[in-house]
């Protein structure tokens, strides 16, 4: 009996596990399954029940190339897939190219009354798959990448083709880092190397080395550096998974107007330009050292500013001393009355 009760508990632990493994949150459409569409409310499912709901079939041939197909009720095909396993999460039905490594997602178009295929976004598929890391097959340098890893936890990669690449029957190695039906979601639970080729030719091998450490993904918990863009007299402007927080160092660039002051912020030194008028002080800021210029008129005092020190010049009348000012030292010349 014991025996009994511990095989059965081994079995529950396996499909428990198996479970999480293969994503238990994602319903996988396999050969002759039924896909349920509702117009009423633009969801997919396996079994709903709704006056106005289409039920499709799928159906797979060696002559497509396994790739999916999908028939209505009446035997009539009602859409032709670029994938060849499809799932249904969160309403969603979503087709998945794994020889291309690309990602759909199928939809009912009201007006034609038609099914269309869609390729997902980078931003869809994060939704679709937010504890997974997306790495694309362009950004393999040399055919390699480096994925870091947190010790004693597992990592999941999507593989994502944004190139022209084809991987038609290429396997991974390790194969257990596949626990699920899509080829490019991978599972990382050890540091090291994992190679996906055709058949081991390392020709057009792709490997992944699996470093310690964490990718930073700029949240809250992030201590990564952002790069910051600063515009003429703005703040920093940084980038989409840039904060722009205490850590942006950044400097700005400033543009000074006329005798305004610099308009910038705190650790902008740009210096202003200053303008004179006459015999007016000079009407720029503080820092601003700009000579003022000076007329003066006949025997009157200089009419300029403290700095001022123009001479100026005196007239003097007949045999009359000397009109001017006390700074006046001109000589004149007089005449005198002779009887």
């Amino acid at each position: 009996m014991k025996k009994i009760l511990t095989g059965l508990f081994s079995l529950i632990l396996i499909l428990f596990f198996s479970c999480i493994a293969n994503a238990c949150d994602i319903e996988g459409l396999y050969n002759n399954y039924q896909a349920v569409y509702l117009p009423s409310t633009s969801s997919w499912s396996t079994g709903a029940m709704a006056d106005d709901r289409i039920v499709l079939t799928k159906k797979t041939s060696e002559g497509s190339g396994n790739y999916s197909e999908y028939y209505y009720s009446n035997g009539k095909l009602a859409i032709n897939l670029n994938s060849n396993f499809e799932f249904i999460k969160d309403g969603q039905l979503i087709g998945v190219d794994n020889a291309g490594l690309k990602y759909y997602k199928i939809s009912y178009d009201k007006k034609s009354k038609k099914f269309i295929q869609t390729l997902l976004t980078e931003d869809e598929l994060k939704k679709l798959f937010p504890k997974a890391q997306i790495v694309k097959i362009s950004q393999f340098n040399n055919n390699e990448i480096t994925v870091k890893k947190q010790l004693f936890k597992d990592k999941k990669v999507l593989l994502l083709n944004d190139t022209e690449k084809y991987f038609h029957k290429y396997s991974y190695k390790p194969s257990k880092v596949q626990t699920t039906d899509i080829k490019g979601l991978i599972t990382l639970s050890h540091l090291g190397k994992v190679k996906f080729s055709l058949y081991g030719d390392k020709n057009d091998m792709l490997v992944i080395k699996v470093r310690k450490g964490s990718d930073c993904t700029c949240g809250e918990k992030c201590n990564c550096q952002p790069k910051c863009t600063c515009n003429k007299d703005e703040k920093c402007s940084c980038g989409e998974k840039c904060t722009c927080g205490e850590k942006c160092n950044c400097q700005p660039k400033c543009t000074c107007n006329k005798d305004e002051k610099c308009s910038c912020g705190e650790k902008c030194n740009c210096q202003p330009k200053c303008t004179c008028k006459k015999d007016e002080k000079c009407s720029c800021g503080e820092k601003c050292n700009c000579q003022p210029k000076c007329t003066c008129k006949k025997d009157e005092k200089c009419s300029c500013g403290e700095k001022c020190n123009c001479q100026p010049k005196c007239t003097c009348n007949k045999d009359e001393k000397c009109s001017c000012g006390e700074k006046c030292s001109c000589k004149p010349e007089c005449k005198c009355n002779t009887k």
